[in-house]
């Protein structure tokens, strides 16, 4: 009875409830429209920072602009700052994620590069990076970059000092050289670390002797023997191995761009 009065109502109102259904995904589709954050076409020419939201002058615009550009020509990852007044209630992390994927920033097949994006009425910022780099740029290191040394200068509104102590922390991470103040961490890297090359020593040392005993030599009057006089084996003689090259890249300024592929990881902060 039950299912036959569904039946009746769905064939005498037909037209009501497609206008109904089509009228909740319109709905639907429209409050998305309103939360998400259109993001700017990216420039012919992309700089490393871009300030829609004005809160640097133009001496340290052009300050921060020489220090990325110098380390993109010295090391080809790119480090991009952007600025917006607000999100319009979006979240900043796939804003983010989202913004480094259409710009394209990062070199094409490496994916190395950095956004930073912060959202000056919102006080928010957030770190995201291009895939080349989460090896290095981990969550936890983006969140203590921005917590430990951005968010000091943000709460005084010192938006220029907040952004270059970041992104030279940022520099550092990828050079090897950040220094974290959490003892945890440090302590637990360090054990593991120690591990891995003691397991490593050890593979090393079981090939050697493997292969020491597996050389043997016959004497002057034709007996075997092991090869005790030379505990490597094989031939002597010294090591060979190339170099590393360096180099930077000639001409003017041909922009940043090209990569993308952004994993979404990163992290977020407020002031």
């Amino acid at each position: 009875m039950e299912k036959s009065m569904k039946t009746n109502f769905l064939m005498k109102y037909p037209v009501k409830i497609l206008l109904l259904f089509f009228a909740t995904i319109f709905y639907g589709n429209f409050i998305l429209a309103q939360t998400e954050f259109k993001i700017p076409d990216p420039p012919s020419v992309i700089y490393p920072v871009n300030d829609d939201a004005q809160i640097f002058t133009p001496e340290q615009k052009e300050s921060l602009n020489q220090k990325l550009i110098s380390y993109k020509d010295s090391t080809y990852t790119e480090i991009i700052v952007c600025t917006v007044k607000t999100l319009d209630g979006d979240d900043i992390n796939y804003v983010g994620a989202r913004w480094g994927e259409k710009w394209g920033i990062g070199q094409k097949g490496k994916n190395n590069g950095i956004l930073l994006l912060i959202a000056v009425d919102d006080r928010r910022l957030t770190i995201q990076n291009g895939r080349g780099t989460e090896d290095a740029m981990t969550d936890y290191i983006s969140s203590s970059i921005i917590n430990q040394y951005m968010v000091p200068y943000l709460k005084q509104n010192d938006f220029y000092g907040a952004v270059d102590s970041g992104t030279d922390q940022i520099i550092n991470v990828l050079q090897g050289k950040f220094k974290n103040d959490s003892k945890e961490e440090n302590s637990s890297y360090g054990i593991g670390f120690v591990a891995v090359l003691f397991v490593f020593f050890i593979g090393f040392l079981f090939a050697l002797v493997s292969n020491n005993e597996n050389t043997t030599y016959y004497d002057r009057n034709g007996r075997k023997r092991r090869n005790n006089d030379d505990f490597f084996g094989g031939s002597r003689g010294g090591f060979s191995g190339g170099g590393f090259s360096s180099g930077s890249s000639g001409g003017g300024f041909g922009g940043f761009g090209g990569g993308g592929s952004f994993g979404g990881g990163g992290a977020s902060g407020s002031w």
